[in-house]
């Protein structure tokens, strides 16, 4: 029977990884966290009074800043997998993806962004109707479809949350191959990275008395972790 390591020691393994390291994956995660607010608020400057203009706008906006981002992340997986083998990691490893099998680092992303997409449009919907029609007054049936997305976007990152470092291990890997083989290794592993992630939230709060600054570190302290979760479950299973 295979010993897989629990959060503690899990998190062990991503704090030695980060000693002497921080600069680069702290200043990694704000470049990250920029680049997409950026183009969020780039594209989101688009509008129209049209329901259906307004709701294409929205889906393709979606698309493409998640997309983007997700090809991003695997950037910061490259990064932070890197170190977690004791190897030196650098900035311009960010663009891994927009450099290396670039075409399938974008199908991959899609996917999942297409996924998340699905979660999120019930709110895409009532916001596009509402602008369209110059509603206003209804914050808390939006934020509770966003709340109900956000949660569904959650369950889907964590079923293909390796498959961003199966790009990085297996580049000769189709996009359908490391969806496919994602999901097959996540199974029965999907509570062990939900109890991890939900690990992080206390600090993620406590970060919010710094204005979010300290967030950079627990960002990369979550990543480096699920790093060593990765490296981990390959070490300990059958591949």
């Amino acid at each position: 029977m295979n010993t897989f390591k629990n959060n503690k020691f899990l998190k062990a393994d991503a704090r030695e990884s980060l000693l002497g390291n921080l600069t680069i994956p702290v200043t990694s995660m704000l470049l990250y966290t920029l680049t997409t607010l950026v183009l969020s608020d780039l594209i989101s400057n688009f509008g129209s009074t049209s329901f259906l203009i307004s709701l294409l706008l929205s889906v393709l906006i979606f698309l493409v800043v998640n997309t983007c981002a997700g090809m991003l992340r695997i950037g910061l997986s490259c990064i932070f997998l890197e170190l977690q083998f004791g190897g030196k990691a650098v900035i311009g490893d960010l663009l891994y993806a927009f450099r290396n099998n670039s075409d399938t680092a974008v199908l991959l992303s899609a996917f999942i962004s297409a996924l998340e997409l699905l979660c999120m449009m019930p709110a895409i919907l009532f916001m596009s109707f509402s602008t369209a029609q110059g509603l206003s007054g209804h914050l808390f049936p939006y934020l509770l479809l966003v709340a109900a997305g956000f949660l569904g976007s959650v369950a889907i990152r964590i079923r293909y949350a390796i498959c961003t470092y199966l790009f990085l291990d297996f580049p000769d890997f189709t996009a359908e191959e490391l969806i496919r083989g994602g999901s097959k290794l996540m199974r029965g592993h999907l509570k062990r990275l939900y109890y991890l992630y939900l690990s992080f939230i206390p600090m993620y709060i406590l970060s919010l008395l710094s204005f979010g600054i300290a967030g950079l570190w627990v960002s990369s302290y979550t990543h480096a972790t699920e790093a060593a979760f990765y490296k981990d479950l390959m070490a300990s299973t059958k591949w």
